[in-house]
């Protein structure tokens, strides 16, 4: 299976790639690289304003070089309703957060889970954002790892692409997409993609 980006070209047109966000100066970098090792991270939350909303689901795998090593899943209790938008695109709904963890207790844990690893997302900036103010509004520091992002190895290495959505990507590159929209399948659907662009393999996921 060879990879679907051409890698060393997109190296050459984009090395350097650094952004960083001067409003959130304790988030890490969204960066472009290409580990084997790192943990890859999707949220779903109660709308699209990290000042306002909340996160209502966290997902993280570890992947080693192709395998998922370990897996972090959680619900979160928000300080708010789950609108019926929300449950339409989720699946979730207030019955599901209701008991769960808060943020406080939740947050820590996903610090630990992380460690020092680079962190894939799809769209991840939306991701970081919300997990950084999050972290400040219940006083844990943030952090501070920096991401990869496959929304822009696909934008920039994919000929053709329509758009940058995950699902897009996905059927693209020719992978079933899941239960889009609950943070465990879409970070199973980015993993598949980033290895499918990048390392020209599929990914083997252990089951609990």
């Amino acid at each position: 299976m060879r990879p679907a980006v051409e890698w060393d070209a997109l190296i050459e047109r984009k090395g350097g790639y650094r952004s960083v966000c001067r409003a959130r100066p304790l988030r890490g970098a969204n960066v472009l690289i290409d580990p084997d090792d790192y943990v890859c991270i999707d949220i779903e939350t109660t709308g699209l304003s990290p000042a306002r909303e909340s996160i209502i689901e966290i997902a993280a795998y570890r992947m080693r070089e192709g395998a998922m090593d370990d897996a972090f899943v959680s619900f979160v209790r928000p300080d708010k309703h789950v609108s019926s938008f929300i449950t339409s695109l989720t699946g979730i709904t207030d019955a599901d957060v209701e008991d769960a963890p808060l943020p406080s207790e939740v947050l820590p844990d996903l610090k630990d889970f992380v460690g020092g690893d680079p962190i894939l997302g799809h769209n991840v900036s939306f991701d970081m954002n919300f997990i950084h103010d999050a972290c400040l509004r219940e006083g844990i520091e943030p952090i501070g790892n920096d991401f990869f992002d496959t929304k822009n190895i696909a934008k920039w290495g994919l000929p053709g692409l329509e758009n940058g959505k995950l699902e897009t990507v996905a059927e693209y590159l020719c992978i079933p997409l899941g239960v889009h929209h609950r943070a465990g399948a879409d970070v199973e659907t980015t993993v598949r993609c980033y290895e499918a662009m990048v390392k020209g393999r599929e990914p083997i996921f252990r089951r609990k």
